[in-house]
């Protein structure tokens, strides 16, 4: 027979109660100081272990885990006293009657974590582990259980945490919260007014407001000030006589037919389309019917693969449409082209927030003899990043486009 457990859990404020509440088997939680993140995971942690199940705590240094570790042997003193719970202080391990274990453990270094397996993995400070303590050790821990991992931390730019945020809005199974430190309704309001006097710019929006601050790896640069248009911004009728044209990326297995649609006598984005597991009858239909309703004179599409028997098609069926063969050293000119419109903000373009997150979550690498590689981030599709680039190229090109009358 279980021996009786008596618990001391904390009340949770609206945002703990929040995160807790949700199903989803991956939590990215996004927070600024003193929000209470790791309150939170020793109130989840007992949860867990009282339900029988095993809980692997990990944060970079043995510092930050000491509270993670003081926090669950408050909820469990009675117990510890008691004799009902098993306390092992070196090892921060915690073993309830029911066979409901919670260890902390450091985490710097990927293979700390290793010969552990979990039912629920909490990751702390994740921006400031190697991101091998998830996908090399962290992630095979799970299967066996189809376990459930929680990714806290203060941003620190844009490195791995960052892209995992970017999936984890993309991705269903995923489920990401934004705390400030203004969210803790416990927090001294006239605390957190001071600090922006005695904090940078930087610093302020990064801590306190948990936000990602742009680094030089990003590809696209002034994202705010150039995604601006709401999808409804105009009308056909009030670019009569402009020069309309667009760019396509056709979509792959498991990925996004993109067209974007711009103007290129005002520099703005008309339309913004995605589509996914559509016939290619169906997707020239549509695309047909954007030409008629924009007078669109002028579409680069993607050649590669597919493309050019669709192009061709195209083509005899009357739309102004010339292929893009998208190659290693073809690629780097075309991106960069809509690198430089956005530095420069000579373009605008729509408000949408996956076309958002595919321009956030873009990546340049550089191989051993210096040539750009231009990427999406892994798990992020980048469809409507090549549409965009495609439609600015061929709005900024020279010669006059066919136009429609």
């Amino acid at each position: 027979m279980v021996k009786q457990i008596v618990v001391r859990q904390r009340v949770l404020h609206p945002v703990q109660k929040d995160i807790v509440a949700s199903t989803k088997k991956r939590k990215i939680l996004i927070t600024g100081r003193r929000v209470g993140k790791t309150t939170l995971a020793a109130y989840e942690a007992a949860e867990w272990g009282l339900k029988g199940k095993r809980v692997l705590f990990a944060a970079p240094t043995l510092d930050q885990i000491e509270f993670f570790w003081d926090e669950c042997k408050r909820i469990f003193q009675e117990g510890i006293d008691a004799g009902i719970v098993y306390k092992h202080e070196n090892k921060h391990l915690i073993i309830l009657p029911n066979g409901g274990r919670i260890k902390a453990k450091t985490a710097w270094d990927a293979d700390t974590l290793r010969g552990d397996f979990a039912d629920l993995l909490i990751l702390e400070e994740f921006a400031m582990m190697k991101e091998e303590a998830w996908v090399l050790v962290g992630a095979p821990m799970l299967m066996d259980n189809n376990g459930t991992a929680w990714f806290i931390s203060t941003p620190k730019r844009r490195n791995h945490f960052h892209k995992m945020y970017l999936k984890g809005l993309t991705n269903e199974r995923w489920d990401v919260f934004h705390a400030t430190s203004h969210d803790n309704p416990h927090l001294s309001k006239e605390a957190l007014a001071d600090m922006m006097e005695d904090m940078t710019e930087d610093g302020y929006k990064q801590e306190i407001m948990a936000q990602f601050l742009e680094d030089q790896g990003m590809v696209f640069r002034n994202l705010d000030k150039v995604l601006v248009l709401e999808h409804n911004w105009s009308i056909p009728k009030e670019h009569k006589g402009h020069k309309i044209v667009a760019g396509i990326d056709w979509g792959k297995s498991g990925d996004f037919t993109a067209v974007s649609i711009g103007c290129a006598t005002c520099k703005k984005e008309l339309v913004l389309y995605r589509s996914k597991g559509k016939e290619y009858i169906y997707q020239r239909n549509q695309i047909e019917g954007f030409v008629d309703r924009w007078n669109i004179g002028g579409i680069l599409a993607e050649s590669n693969a597919m493309g050019e028997p669709i192009i061709e098609e195209m083509n005899n069926a009357g739309l102004p449409v010339t292929g893009f063969a998208t190659t290693g050293s073809s690629k780097p000119d075309l991106i960069e082209g809509l690198e430089l419109v956005c530095e420069t903000m000579d373009w605008n373009f729509l408000k949408d927030d996956i076309g958002r997150t595919e321009m956030e979550a873009y990546e340049v690498t550089y191989g051993k003899h210096g040539h750009p590689k231009y990427e999406g981030a892994s798990g992020v599709h980048d469809d409507t990043v090549i549409a965009r680039a495609l439609m600015v190229r061929k709005g900024n090109e020279s010669s006059p486009q066919l136009m429609f009358t």
